[in-house]
């Protein structure tokens, strides 16, 4: 018989339950079956208490009593563990089932309560407590039973008849068989069920790593995801701070900065290629190792050293994912910690102005998001190392002309004052309360000369043509007065320069009519005597000198001090 019980699953699922913390479910599914023990029970005890209280028999009612009352308590008293719960349940029906067999005529709801407890000790706790229990019920029943039959104990309650031998071992075949045949339809359950667990344990556990995987899939996507935006965001700073900048060095500097707090890489460096172009020199990096390396002048030469020599050479970015691999890689000793590093060239169109070199204790370090970022700030170096170069040859270009335009402001005045006749200073005389010519003011830069008297420069283009004398009865002028008298000077000023250039004007005009006429003359006659007396009569009277000369003479005689006024 033992054999037909199957132990091994329910040890199986009993393990399984204690480790798999499935307590719970047990303890939910034990419920509605001491619910329905307890309704059924106390249903029975009224009418059995009704029944003896008729017969004035109460023995039976108060022997039940403390039984019920254990069970009720079972019942809703949930804080009990379920193994306890389950023990107390198994005894209730073999004491039942045993006190049933012992009233006569009520074997068969005894055997169903026998019957009831063997299943409840198979499926909440396992195939040798259902084994027990089968043997301990199957021991009650032989002891009620042959007690009865061989008139050991009397039958009580409400049947007198004795136990028949023949219908009491037909009785206890009907149980032995419908154990077995239970037992063995749970077991089949019990193994289905195992394996249906066991499959969606499996399940659950494959459900669980690719929900692990999913998560961890996210989390590196948001992980890349973020670093893509504070990459993106850092770049963009950094392009925007950079194309603020004029100044080449304030260029570098900040953006090594901004590269190396923002995106926490452990060395950066901007290489310039020298004008011979034959090495890429370092210009910026920060740090006790960058300050260093420039102050040695490091440089790698061009397509012989390093990855940077590599990268200004090719004009295409370069990655060592891991140094200790890549044979290109220059073993920097003041940077011993480098895993990774990636150089991408400053260039504009084909022309490579230098490198971006970005260094990482970390191997593969560099993604291919990192790639892009950097490259956009490199490119954005390019841009503003091209409009700062064009930006000083624009302003020295502005400075050449400057320059230029105060020479010539300088000589104009200077030829205009020798060759005008003009008067060139006035003053107002207040006691005559008219004007009249003065003669030049010395030290016209002079901008104070005493307490009362100011003098304001006259300036053209820069340069100073004049100067603006102002006596005041009073003490020194007001500050607005004074911006007053440098406003109308720097007129002044302007006014002068437009009439000087308008007289030039005119003059040149003048000059040009005047050769126009002279070619006219010249060109009307074909005599070599005549040509040659018209021209030395037209300029007398044109330009009104006294005397004009005009000679034919070969080269070898002329001399070049003996004609100082030569026009070409």
């Amino acid at each position: 018989m033992s054999q037909n019980l199957p132990t091994r699953p329910y040890s199986s699922l009993s393990s399984a339950f204690s480790r798999g913390g499935e307590v719970d479910d047990l303890s939910g599914a034990l419920q509605p079956i001491l619910n329905l023990t307890s309704v059924l029970s106390l249903a029975a005890y009224l009418w059995i208490a009704f029944q003896n209280a008729l017969t004035q028999q109460p023995l039976l009612p108060l022997a039940l009593a403390p039984l019920l009352a254990l069970l009720l308590l079972v019942t809703f008293r949930q804080s009990f563990s379920t193994s306890l719960r389950t023990g107390f349940l198994i005894i209730f029906y073999l004491l039942v089932g045993f006190a049933l067999f012992l009233l006569g005529e009520m074997q068969s709801i005894g055997l169903l309560l026998f019957l009831t407890a063997v299943q409840v000790a198979l499926i909440f706790w396992n195939g040798k407590a259902g084994m027990t229990t089968f043997l301990v019920s199957l021991a009650l029943i032989l002891t009620a039973g042959i007690s009865l039959h061989f008139g050991l104990l009397k039958p009580f309650g409400l049947g007198t008849q004795s136990l028949e031998l023949v219908p009491f071992i037909g009785l206890i075949a009907a149980f032995v068989l419908s154990n077995w045949v239970l037992a063995m339809i749970s077991g089949h359950l019990l193994k289905v069920y195992n394996r249906a667990a066991s499959s969606e344990k499996e399940l659950s556990q494959i459900l669980d790593e690719e929900r692990k995987n999913l998560e961890a899939r996210i989390e590196e996507r948001t992980r890349l995801l973020t670093r893509q935006t504070s990459l993106m965001e850092t770049a963009g700073e950094i392009a925007h701070q950079i194309s603020m900048e004029t100044s080449q060095e304030n260029l570098f500097r900040n953006t090594i900065q901004l590269i190396r707090d923002r995106l926490g890489y452990y060395h950066a460096g901007i290489f310039l290629m020298d004008d011979t172009d034959e090495y890429a020199v370092l210009v910026s990096a920060l740090g006790e190792a960058g300050e260093k390396m420039l102050a040695q002048g490091h440089r790698l030469k061009k397509g012989e050293e390093g990855i940077v020599g590599n990268v200004v050479a090719r004009g295409e970015a370069r990655i060592a994912l891991d140094v200790g691999k890549d044979a290109v890689h220059f073993k920097n000793p003041l940077l011993p910690y480098t895993r990774s590093e990636i150089a991408l060239p400053i260039k504009i169109g084909d022309r490579v102005l230098g490198a971006l070199d970005i260094q990482s204790t970390e191997p593969e370090a560099f993604s291919q998001v990192d790639i892009q970022s950097l490259q956009i700030i490199a490119n954005q170096l390019a841009v503003a190392l091209e409009r700062i170069r064009l930006i000083d040859q624009l302003q020295q270009t502005v400075a050449d002309l400057e320059s230029g335009y105060r020479t010539e402001t300088r000589k104009s005045w200077r030829m205009y004052i020798r060759s005008s006749r003009k008067t060139r200073g006035f003053r107002y005389d207040p006691d005559r309360k008219q004007v009249e010519p003065i003669p030049v003011v010395k030290n016209p830069s002079q901008s104070l000369s005493d307490a009362q008297t100011v003098q304001v420069p006259l300036h053209s283009r820069g340069e100073v043509i004049g100067v603006l004398n102002i006596k005041f009865k009073g003490g020194q002028p007001s500050p607005e007065i004074q911006r007053l008298l440098h406003t109308t000077a720097e007129r002044l000023g302007s006014a002068l320069e437009t009439a000087r250039l308008l007289e030039e004007l005119q003059l040149r005009a003048e000059r040009e009519h005047l050769v126009g006429d002279l070619a006219t003359q010249v060109r009307s006659s074909t005599d070599f005597e005549q040509i040659l007396k018209t021209t030395a009569q037209q300029i007398r009277q044109k330009l009104g000198l006294r005397e004009v000369t005009v000679q034919i003479l070969p080269s070898q005689e002329i001399q070049h001090g003996d004609y100082p006024l030569e026009v070409s």
